[in-house]
């Protein structure tokens, strides 16, 4: 159990401080302007996920990922999400020293929630497998990912922070289906279990889809906001999908702390997002189609 927590916590560390590495990377990377087309949109799309400063971010993910994998032998899927989206204040502090995130007094009130929040849902967890789930109905999750990639791609082709927040919430659904999916996987007993499971091919395709629609929002959004509204949606849709079929429960008398943890972490990371309107991405060169095809517009 101390175990599994010690691992939640490097989840929200990595997770957090790799945000902001990929919102630095998003600032410094060109954006194609309204009605540039679908070319400009993954040209766009493809240098941000390609930059050394994006793929360090995209590193401290893994590292992240690898973290969940580990801390959900131990703990209820609905723990180590929300240890997942405490990673915002983790955002939110760094991205206060590196790209001047501005922190009031109800930011800090904030942060000192999700501290609250993550004791009390540690409180009530309840250490076990995850209930076993044969291939045919992991294969829904695989079937699960056509819709959340069709919907973000329509996002993808508009521009504006609603897009922004679109996409941060598409990518919200498909880190959900990595959870679940790293749930299911966590009874595996062997690297050929693993393979030949659904889940995961199911993890492979919502994590690509994940990182490519994240990346999209960032270039649109402030890093909490987006961070904010990906981890939000991401803790609810994954715990609802374990309490519900995974086998997820608290300790007994412990459901009522559990509730008031899980609302409080929540609703101080989505709350952190409320403070981000004063940070202003510095202007980025635009990509239009014809940067794309390397020459310029003559006056």
């Amino acid at each position: 159990m101390i175990l599994g927590l010690i691992f939640a916590f490097g989840v929200a560390l990595t997770t957090g401080v790799g945000s902001v590495l990929q919102a630095m990377a998003a600032r410094r990377a060109p954006r194609p302007v309204a009605g540039a087309g679908d070319v400009a949109v993954a040209g766009s799309v493809g240098r941000l996920v390609t930059s050394p400063l994006y793929l360090a971010g995209i590193g401290l993910d893994g590292m992240g990922f690898l973290c969940t994998v580990a801390s959900l032998h131990w703990l209820p899927l609905f723990l180590v999400q929300c240890a997942t989206a405490s990673s915002v204040g983790v955002t939110a502090v760094v991205g206060r020293r590196l790209l001047g995130t501005v922190l009031d007094r109800r930011s800090f009130v904030a942060l000192a929630g999700l501290g609250v929040g993550l004791v009390l849902l540690a409180s009530g967890a309840k250490p076990e497998a995850a209930i076993a789930v044969n291939h045919g109905a992991q294969w829904w999750l695989v079937i699960a990912a056509a819709p959340v990639i069709a919907v973000g791609v329509v996002a993808l082709r508009r521009s504006g922070a609603r897009s922004g927040g679109a996409l941060a919430i598409i990518a919200g659904f498909a880190f959900a289906g990595t959870g679940i999916a790293s749930r299911i996987l966590s009874n595996a007993r062997s690297t050929h279990d693993v393979v030949v499971a659904p889940a995961s091919y199911a993890l492979v395709v919502f994590g690509i889809a994940g990182t490519a629609f994240f990346a999209a929002a960032l270039q649109r959004i402030a890093v909490t906001t987006a961070t904010a509204a990906l981890f939000g949606v991401e803790t609810l849709a994954a715990s609802a999908v374990g309490l519900a079929v995974l086998g997820d429960s608290t300790r007994p008398g412990f459901v009522a702390p559990t509730a008031i943890g899980f609302v409080i972490t929540l609703g101080c990371a989505l709350g952190l997002a409320l403070t981000d309107d004063l940070e202003a991405p510095p202007p980025v060169q635009e990509i239009t189609p014809a940067t794309i095809t390397g020459h310029q517009d003559t006056p």
